[in-house]
């Protein structure tokens, strides 16, 4: 995956599912692990730090894009209330702020559930990660006491 490919398909609303299809790897690394963990899989030392090192990785491509959602989803609210402000102004009426935030919200609904879903499997990914850091820090003091 690359960052600029990535800004490239949240250009075009259109073109959103597709970033979730880029990041589909990673989504499936994080879901896998936390079935394992769920179902307490995770015994030894050499598959937790697997586990840890394959969703580091999904974690920071998961970091990087969320980045970029973020911005992205920003910028279109922004300049979707700025525009309804200058529109309201051009034709002298009385703009209302409360009004334009909503509808400069509904407007980028779409990329808000995109980064909605890329920061939760990031967030995900974290907890994952802490536990296993955790899982394995016991089982290397268990085995040292042996």
């Amino acid at each position: 995956m690359r960052v600029l490919e990535i800004e490239k398909l949240f250009q075009i609303e259109e073109e959103l599912n597709k970033v979730l299809e880029e990041l589909k790897e990673d989504i499936h690394t994080i879901d896998k692990w936390a079935t394992v963990l769920r179902n307490g899989l995770v015994d030894n030392p050499e598959e937790t730090n697997k586990a840890i090192g394959e969703l580091t990785g999904a974690y920071s491509n998961l970091r990087t894009v969320l980045s970029i959602a973020i911005s992205e989803k920003t910028n279109r609210e922004v300049r979707n209330y700025n525009k309804l402000r200058i529109e309201t102004e051009k034709s002298g009426g009385k703009f209302v702020s409360a009004g334009a935030e909503r509808e400069a919200s509904e407007s980028v609904a779409n990329y808000r559930r995109v980064r909605n879903i890329i920061e939760g499997y990031k967030e995900a990914a974290e907890k994952d990660i802490s536990s296993l850091q955790s899982m394995l820090k016991d089982m290397i003091k268990e085995k040292s006491t042996m």
